[in-house]
């Protein structure tokens, strides 16, 4: 399912989906961890400024990655995007 079929199954479902900030892997995979564990999607913000740190190809590149070998859904947001330029590098990343 896609971003939008998971948060309108979880609305019919009447639970939470987690929404975590990462701006390093360690953090990435205890988020994971914990969402494989409880087989809940999670959805992994990167604020403008965490995405400088980390890049915006390369967080991509990483959930890419992370998607292809867990049964999980894992969902990429560009949290606390400010600028235009942000949100069309996010886009271009094919964040969620």
């Amino acid at each position: 399912m896609n971003l939008r079929e998971t948060l309108a199954d979880a609305d019919r479902r009447r639970i939470a989906i987690g929404h975590f900030n990462v701006s390093e892997l360690a953090t990435l995979r205890g988020v994971l961890s914990a969402a494989d564990e409880l087989r809940a999607p999670v959805l992994v913000g990167v604020s403008e400024g965490e995405r400088g740190f980390i890049g915006v190809r390369e967080i991509a590149a990483v959930i890419r990655a992370l998607r292809a070998e867990r049964p999980t859904p894992i969902f990429l947001n560009a949290d606390h995007t400010h600028s235009l330029a942000g949100a069309e590098a996010a886009a271009r990343a094919a964040f969620d």
